[in-house]
């Protein structure tokens, strides 16, 4: 005999879930204070805060790393002073970030990542139009993953400071993320002039 179908439809889904389960369950360990009742400590940092700290604190130090580097090779007064801009955003935002994960003192690595250090080594071997040029590519594609990153965050973070830290930052990312593909443009049109 057929069962109705709201009853295999009942059936077959999972048990109701409290109105008051906040946080993200899967990214707590097991020592997280308030996992019991379901509201972890808004101040705590989860899994994915810690790694998110990880990957945007190496993603910053790059940025300041490489930017110094172009600020001091490039030929474009345009390219110098977009590099001066990611030098002086990105340690400001770095410090701030500094601040706010040292309650848990996360582990950091002391380099560059090795993505970067390919493209530190790249800079460093080039210059004129060409490091003009490859700077700015790696300053579109960096900060593409970083509002990448910074939206995952705010999908699944759950430290209230490090949240608020990603809201502020995303904008700022967003617009740097716009200079540079203005730059590009800058650099192609000039360049197709040069070849006419």
């Amino acid at each position: 005999m057929l069962k109705p179908l709201w009853i295999v439809v009942m059936t077959s889904l999972p048990a109701a879930v409290p109105a008051q389960n906040t946080g993200n369950p899967a990214g707590l360990s097991p020592d997280t204070p308030g996992v019991e009742a379901a509201k972890p400590a808004s101040d705590h940092a989860n899994t994915q805060d810690k790694l998110f700290v990880r990957q945007a604190t190496l993603g910053g130090r790059a940025e300041v790393e490489l930017s110094t580097l172009a600020q001091r090779k490039a030929t474009s007064p345009e390219i110098k002073q977009f590099a001066q801009r990611m030098i002086d955003d990105h340690r400001k935002s770095n410090d701030r970030l500094q601040r706010i994960s040292r309650a848990w003192q996360p582990e950091l690595p002391k380099d560059l990542d090795p993505e970067h250090q390919a493209m530190r080594k790249t800079l460093a071997d080039t210059s004129g139009e060409t490091l003009d040029a490859k700077y700015v590519a790696s300053q579109i594609m960096d900060h593409q993953k970083t509002a990448n990153l910074l939206q995952w965050h705010l999908s699944y973070g759950q430290n209230e400071q490090l949240l608020a830290y990603s809201a502020e930052t995303l904008p700022v990312v967003m617009h740097h993320l716009q200079m540079a593909r203005d730059l590009q443009a800058r650099l192609m049109i000039m360049d197709q002039r040069q070849r006419q």
